[in-house]
């Protein structure tokens, strides 16, 4: 099942909007769901030393593959990652967080300094 079916079944898709969570919503526990996962899989993220291990670990985490041209130096961190997209020939240095849940898009050619 590819990700985006995913998220539309557990109905994060407002999340962008600026529409307000409600905590008593039973997606809500969805979403907390997510971002343990995510904050595991940055964790492996940030443990690995393997470029390569990066970029698959990524590709789990954002909305979309990072494109061959994109580089991200860890450490990284975001909260959910699904609503973050990075374009074409970008680099993200060292200790760069996302807090995405109301949408991050990073268009190509674009340099993102540390911290």
């Amino acid at each position: 099942m590819n990700r985006k079916k995913t998220l539309e079944m557990i109905n994060f898709n407002h999340l962008p909007s600026g529409t307000p969570i409600n905590l008593k919503e039973p997606q809500y526990a969805s979403i907390n769901e997510q971002v343990a996962k995510t904050i595991f899989q940055i964790t492996q993220l940030n443990e690995s030393g393997d470029l390569e291990k990066i970029r698959t670990i990524l590709d789990e985490v954002l909305a979309e593959p990072l494109d061959a041209s994109t580089t991200v130096f860890p450490p990284f961190y975001t909260n959910f990652g699904k609503f973050t997209r990075i374009g074409k020939n970008v680099f993200i240095n060292h200790d760069c967080s996302f807090l995405d849940l109301g949408g991050i898009t990073i268009e190509d050619d674009v340099m993102l300094g540390p911290k």
